[in-house]
């Protein structure tokens, strides 16, 4: 009954998901019924413990006015591992491992390390909002009328090497590391209609000044659905979800000396569909799988922004949890 319990209360956990040029996507959203990439806002239980690994792979298009500095291909894992402090409070620690290729060379290295803090709550029409209790971390939303709701906070810390060269060059966007801490805040709501839930979440990235040199903010608006195509308790899948994302990113420019910088920036939508398989059987495993694709974008200098977002051929995210 614990298990199936833990298994429950993980429909999704909160956590910035917009997967990034520079540092890709680290979205736990995990759990029958949950999205891939957008966050959603059930927590943990008291004393619950949640490990997984996320893997996201990015392919670039390539342009002869590039040749031979085109990025060609990045890889983003991470390994997370999650703990309910109470039904309310969640916190998660990640540890991500990139591998950034180009035409001439490729770097690679343990990224900076991140630590989030998460507080769940829910609004009930005729009652108004409430902070979790041991009850609203069990449940699955469907047949509710109840909104669920999620605050979440999150830094990183430099652990990541920041002047790896390629041919004797520094290129930022080449980097494991950022060189200094990031700081990412968000909130993201979840109601069912039927088998049907719907995710949204609005998230902001902060990046620090290092070296005269700083990263554009990042704001993203999220939107999923998700389905429940099959469910049989007894089963080997015992529950499978189609899902649809629409993932929006607004990117600011990157600042030198304290001046906006040529080639950055711009605001893009990717139409992401995917799904989800519930394996109970192997340690409450849960498998899932989503392709990002740019279908709309306006870059501030397009022509001159290869290997930046919305300029890829595809985003491939694949995430494995289990609970326990």
């Amino acid at each position: 009954m614990k298990q199936v319990r833990l298994l429950l209360a993980l429909f999704a956990l909160l956590v910035p998901g917009a997967a990034l040029a520079h540092h890709g996507g680290v979205s736990l959203a995990f759990g029958p019924g949950s999205p891939v990439e957008t966050g959603s806002p059930l927590t943990l239980p008291d004393g619950g413990f949640v490990t997984g690994v996320r893997a996201e792979q990015v392919e670039w298009k390539q342009f002869d006015w590039n040749k031979p500095d085109n990025k060609t291909s990045f890889t983003f894992l991470n390994a997370n591992m999650s703990y309910g402090f109470s039904p309310a409070a969640m916190g998660t620690f990640i540890v991500p491992y990139y591998i950034k290729r180009q035409e001439e060379g490729r770097n690679e290295g343990l990224a900076d390390m991140k630590f989030q803090l998460i507080y769940g709550f829910h609004y009930d029409p005729g009652v108004g909002f409430s902070r979790n209790t041991a009850e609203d971390t069990a449940i699955t939303l469907e047949g509710k009328k109840r909104t669920c709701l999620a605050l979440s906070f999150m830094t990183s810390m430099p652990t990541g090497q920041f002047h790896k060269q390629i041919n004797g060059s520094v290129d930022a966007g080449m980097q494991p590391g950022f060189g200094g801490p990031a700081y990412t805040i968000g909130i993201s709501a979840a109601r069912a209609f039927g088998s049907l839930a719907v995710n949204g979440e609005l998230s902001a990235d902060f990046f620090t000044a290092r070296e005269n040199f700083q990263f554009g903010s990042e704001q993203r608006v999220n939107l999923a659905g998700v389905y429940e195509l099959y469910g049989e308790p007894r089963s080997f899948i015992s529950r499978m979800d189609g899902i649809l994302e629409f993932n929006f990113l607004h990117l600011d420019r990157d600042q030198e000396n304290g001046v906006g910088m040529e080639a950055a920036g711009g605001n893009l939508l990717y139409l992401s569909p995917g799904a989800r398989f519930s394996l109970p059987s192997l340690s409450n495993a849960n498998l899932g799988l989503l392709v990002k694709v740019p279908v709309w974008k306006r870059l501030n200098e397009q022509d001159l922004q290869q290997g930046g977002e919305g300029l890829e051929k595809y985003r491939a995210i694949a995430t494995l949890s289990f609970f326990f």
